[in-house]
């Protein structure tokens, strides 16, 4: 494990050295990823001095420590009984190619060959990643600077241009009509936060509802068609050209079903979120 940490992802150690590494008869030793520190606790009775096993009995779990009459060789560091799901670590440049060269030289376990490199959400917005285990199990996330509106807009700029200027207009006259509609005011109440943005009615996938996206888009209706990821870093006129594309895409189905698309969200929410984003955009 320090191996693979220290010198295959290349966690630094701070000095003085013996400060970091080894420390407590050999039970705990600090890498360092950027900011954040990694702290490796050593399990191997045969690398630990008789301190060490103590402080490691003392030490498992946070300080914590190990119940009574357990000891060291009893605890099971199986990553099938780890409520671990994955460690991130963030890098910067980020060469897929390079990376995945790297590692198969040193023969690390690579997870997923065929997505690495794909756009993954993450704290810092929407970015690659490259999945890897460790030599214990766990997975281990390498993430990539996130991707700028910039890459975003050459990524999108075909969408818009397969849609006539007649159809836009015509699909904005008729998302007009219905948001302003008697029978549809309740709705439309409803369906709106405090703020005015229109909130997610979807709840087929409901822990990714208004809490994660900030009540600004339902993900249900389109997620398979289109890679929802790329929808924080969106400008308000391609949110708005998105949703319309979910829009006519319903209308060319012919949905049946009452108006709903995809068993997740009506056409008129769809045409309300469609409004904001795209008078929002106007007015910018």
């Amino acid at each position: 494990m320090f191996d693979f940490y220290h010198r295959v992802l290349g966690c630094a150690i701070d000095e003085p050295r013996d400060d970091h590494v080894n420390r407590f008869g050999g039970a705990l030793t600090h890498l360092r990823a950027g900011s954040c520190f990694i702290d490796l606790m050593a399990y191997d009775t045969a690398h630990l001095t008789e301190e060490g096993c103590e402080a490691v009995v003392r030490m498992h779990a946070g300080g914590e420590g190990l119940d009574s009459g357990k000891r060291i060789a009893d605890v099971n560091m199986s990553p099938a009984t780890s409520t671990l799901d994955h460690l991130c670590l963030r890098i910067d440049p980020f060469d897929k190619q390079r990376l995945l060269d790297y590692f198969d030289e040193e023969n690390v376990d690579i997870i997923k060959r065929s997505t690495a490199g794909d756009a993954r959400l993450g704290a810092d917005g929407v970015g690659p990643s490259v999945y890897l285990r460790d030599p214990e199990g766990n997975v281990v996330e390498l993430k990539g600077s996130p991707i700028r509106d910039s890459e975003i807009e050459s990524v999108q700029v075909e969408k818009p241009s397969r849609m006539p200027n007649e159809r836009v207009q015509k699909s904005r006259v008729n998302a007009n009509a219905i948001v302003d509609s008697p029978n549809n005011k309740t709705a439309t109440a409803k369906n709106s936060n405090t703020s005015g943005v229109p909130v997610s009615p979807c709840i087929r996938i409901c822990r990714y509802n208004s809490a994660f996206y900030d009540g600004q888009v339902c993900i249900g209706c389109f997620r398979e068609a289109y890679e929802i990821g790329m929808w924080q870093s969106m400008t308000s006129q391609q949110k708005s050209m998105t949703l319309l594309d979910a829009i006519d895409r319903c209308l060319d189905d012919d949905c049946s079903m009452g108006g709903i698309f995809d068993g997740a969200i009506t056409m008129e929410e769809l045409k309300q979120q469609f409004v904001y984003w795209s008078d929002l955009a106007d007015s910018k």
